[in-house]
Parts: structure tokens; C-alpha cells; sequence
């Protein structure tokens, strides 16, 4: 999702379709209480659950992920196979139900019913139903596999399956996503650049948790140098050398465990600099420093690869950035 907050009160049926195809992909959504009661009503108008299917939409972009509320009359909502196509993103949608009854979920012959403080995972790229009841209260977050790095399969794999948030850092998570649903109007710039990082920190913490001794060897070493090059970031002499000497590994081994996580170790170390370097220049804080200062902060000391990145990762200049504000 990019552009502002998107907000439908009172929505129709189609309203919401529109709407949850527009945050996340292509999706059907049907009413069939409110279909099965469209009839001739006893003026000869239309029945009188005709209309009452109404829904209220709340969604924005947080960083790089879309977070949605929804709130009204009960829905299904379905991935077919036929509306996922090549071109759509690879997206995976963690859901919060606070609703009074259960909602069902069903991805990939796993079926479970989600109960309110339950969180659901989907797989964008297969089909899936998800039917929640009237009254329902339900927080949508999309997220691109790639924001999870490695851990994208460990979250996929529990698609359908619920996960409570009574306790540890799924509670964690489910106050934040509630406290993200009531100001989602009141973020932006670099607010909701900070907020959309914390959101996948949590996310990680929530749905990748393991039992000790049951960690991936070369899954915690990525995890390992991922904290260490971000606490040195502003290191300019950060690089696969630097970074594997560090670790007692060879500029090889780190080239290959990061080939395992879908994104190369320099375009990864680029893209962070960058995220960062791009969020100071849209904060009004950061005004009494020069572009070149910001990207010092951040290990880039070069003014000319400085623009040509900036232009290739978001196809704007520093000096648009801070006009856009």
C-alpha cells in the first residue's frame, strides 16, 4: 500500500472489496447473510438485510507495511487461485481477531477458528478463506516476505494455524497493533517510518519464537550479524570483509548465508543505510544538518553515489525528499 491513510465508513460489501484488494491483493469479499436476505421486501423493495451490511475501514501504511481495522457486519473473505497472479506481491497478512465469535481460517487443508486475542497468518501467494462473524474487530497487516528476510518460511508455516496473544511477545504485539489501529491518522514522516521498524521487530519476536536448542545454526548467525552491522552502521568502513572477520568466517561463507535469505549482503547493508538516511531527510528535526551530514551518520560519505542510490531505491533526490514533507 503507498499514499495516505484510507478511511470507509459505513462501507457496502463492495466498498470493502475494493478497499482490502487495494491495501493488499486481489480478494473477494461476500456478505452471505446480507445476500441471502436481499429479497422482495413487503413494499415490493428490496428485503431488509438488502442493506444492512455495513463496515468500517481504517488502513494505512506503517514503513513498509499496510495495517488495516475493520470493523462491522460479519464477511468472507477469499484468495482464489484464479485472482493470484505472477505480478502480485508476495505478501503475507497476519490478522488480530477481537471479535465476539470465532472467526474461521482456512489456507492449504489447515483449518482452525480464531477466537478474539488470537492472531491468524495467510499466505498471499495461495488461496485462502477467512469468514468472520457480525460484530467483528479484526486488524490486517500485510507484509512483504522480503521485510522478514529468512524468517518469511518459519512465519508462512503457521498460515491458518491461531496464535494466541495472552502472554510473551504476541501480547506484545497485539497492544501495539491495537494502539496502531486508534492513531493510524497520526502517523507519518518519520513517525511512521519508527513505527513500521518496530512493527516487524515485533512481528519477529512474536512469530518466530523457538525452544532453546532448536535454533537454525546459520539462521542465528545471520540474526547475529544483522544486530551487529546495524549497531555500526554509521561505520563507513562496513563491508563483507569487516563484517565476516568479525565473525570468524570467511567473505565467502557470509556472501552464502545471506544468498539463503533472498536479499545479497551489500544490497541488503545498502538498503538499511538508505531507509535510514531517507527517514532523517523527511524529519523536520534533522533540518540544521546538510544532506551530506545525514548520510554520514549512516557510513555513506560519498555525495554522488549518495543521489544515484537515493534515485534507484526511491526514484526521488534528498532535496525532494525534504519537500515533501
Amino acid at each position: 500500500m503507498s499514499g495516505g491513510a484510507l478511511h470507509v465508513h459505513q462501507a457496502t460489501v463492495g466498498e470493502l472489496q475494493r478497499a482490502a484488494s487495494t491495501v493488499l491483493a486481489p480478494l473477494a469479499v461476500t456478505a452471505p447473510r446480507a445476500a441471502a436476505g436481499a429479497g422482495v421486501g413487503p413494499e415490493g423493495g428490496p428485503g431488509v438485510e438488502a442493506n444492512a451490511f455495513r463496515a468500517d475501514i481504517d488502513a494505512a501504511a506503517v514503513g513498509r507495511a499496510a495495517v488495516a481495522r475493520i470493523r462491522g457486519s460479519g464477511h468472507l473473505v477469499e484468495r482464489s487461485a484464479r485472482a493470484i497472479s505472477s505480478t502480485d506481491p508476495e505478501l503475507l497478512k497476519i490478522t488480530l481477531h477481537r471479535s465476539p465469535e470465532p472467526a474461521a481460517a482456512d489456507q492449504g487443508g489447515t483449518q482452525s477458528r480464531a477466537h478474539s486475542g488470537d492472531f491468524v497468518v495467510f499466505d498471499m501467494t495461495r488461496p485462502y478463506r477467512l469468514a468472520v462473524a457480525d460484530d467483528c474487530d479484526v486488524m490486517a497487516v500485510g507484509i512483504s516476505r522480503t521485510e522478514l528476510g529468512r524468517h518469511a518460511d518459519t512465519v508462512a508455516g503457521r498460515a491458518a494455524r491461531r496464535l494466541p496473544a495472552d502472554s510473551g511477545a504476541q501480547a506484545v504485539l497485539a497492544t501495539f497493533l491495537q494502539g496502531l489501529g486508534s492513531h493510524l491518522d497520526e502517523l507519518a514522516g518519520p513517525a511512521q517510518a519508527h513505527a513500521g521498524d518496530a512493527l516487524v521487530s515485533l512481528l519477529l519476536a512474536a512469530f518466530t519464537e523457538t525452544e532453546p536448542g532448536r535454533m537454525d545454526t546459520a539462521t542465528e548467525l545471520v540474526d547475529r550479524i544483522r544486530v551487529y552491522v546495524l549497531a555500526n552502521l554509521s561505520d563507513p568502513s562496513l563491508c563483507v570483509d569487516s563484517v565476516a572477520a568479525a565473525h570468524g568466517i570467511s567473505a565467502r561463507q557470509l556472501h552464502r548465508l545471506f544468498r539463503h535469505t533472498g536479499i545479497p549482503f551489500a544490497a541488503w547493508l545498502r538498503g538499511e543505510r538508505l531507509a535510514r538516511i531517507r527517514r532523517d531527510l523527511l524529519d523536520p528535526a534533522q533540518d540544521g544538518r546538510t544532506t551530506a551530514a545525514v548520510a554520514a551518520r549512516w557510513g555513506l560519505h560519498d555525495p554522488r553515489h549518495l543521489a544515484r542510490a537515493l534515485k534507484s531505491q526511491y526514484g526521488t533526490t534528498a532535496r525532494d525528499l525534504r519537500r515533501e514533507r
